[in-house]
């Protein structure tokens, strides 16, 4: 059976790099909003110009800090993830694999959760307790794709969905916390911790349940194969589908109509 990279995530680099990414989410988020008039904000350009700049700087600075992660450890990018030429083709296999297995439960899930969260609104309402709004709505990078018209700004929000954040995001979770708690001795915490704070990050209560469910099966890609690409592979995958759908989701409508 194929294992993990051997290496072992030392504290004090591991520290400074978890340190760095939320320092760097902080100050960028606040800077892109500084460089913006008070209102812009509430506008689909002004949104757009965030999503730009945060990331770009977010997913870059990242990058430079694993570089730096890895650096500090002595290995390369291949070493430290298991990209090596060697297992690519197994690797692509798993992901086409888990590809399949995860985009229609992931959408069953969240259709069910979409059920219930109306289900629990509607109770609340009826009984006039007030709370918070637990209506589904889409995450913010939805909305602001959907409220999108320009062509050069869709290729945008699809390099960012297909290419920059499956990467991105596998390297932090997947490849550096899984295996750094799991080498502590918590495997049960690294895998349900990571998960869980993978679908927290989207910030999304109706996605959160696919999402923790999606990176489960990535978790199991990277472990049956050693190879990062595994899962950063399935990650783009999943983020197309569900980018084709919403660009396309007029045409979807009436296609389902027609039939």
């Amino acid at each position: 059976m194929v294992v993990l990279p051997e290496q072992r995530w030392e504290a004090e680099p591991l520290l400074r790099l978890v340190a760095g990414i939320c320092f760097c989410m902080s100050f960028i988020a606040l800077a892109a909003s500084a460089m913006l008039p008070a209102d812009a904000a509430s506008t689909a350009e002004g949104r757009f110009f965030l999503l730009v700049t945060n990331a770009v700087a977010l997913h870059g600075v990242t990058l430079l800090l694993i570089s730096m992660f890895l650096r500090a450890h002595g290995i390369g990018w291949g070493e430290g993830f298991g990209l090596r030429a060697e297992g690519a083709g197994r690797a692509i296999g798993f992901a086409v694999l888990g590809f399949l297995v995860a985009l229609p439960v992931a959408l069953g899930l969240q259709h069910l959760s979409a059920l219930g969260m109306e289900g629990l609104h509607q109770q609340l309402v009826s009984h006039d307790i007030q709370t918070v709004d637990l209506q589904p709505q889409p995450q913010q990078l939805v909305q602001t794709l959907q409220q999108t018209e320009s062509s050069q700004q869709r290729i945008f929000f699809g390099l960012v969905a297909i290419l920059f954040a499956p990467v991105v995001e596998e390297i932090i979770f997947r490849g550096v916390l899984y295996p750094a708690i799991k080498q502590r001795g918590r495997p049960h915490l690294a895998l349900w911790g990571t998960s869980l704070l993978f679908a927290l990050i989207h910030a999304n209560m109706a996605t959160f349940i696919p999402l923790a469910f999606l990176a489960l099966i990535l978790v199991f890609l990277y472990e049956r194969t050693g190879n990062l690409l595994a899962p950063i592979l399935t990650h783009s995958l999943f983020n197309t589908a569900n980018y084709l759908a919403l660009i396309y989701e007029r045409e979807l409508k009436e296609l389902v109509k027609a039939q």
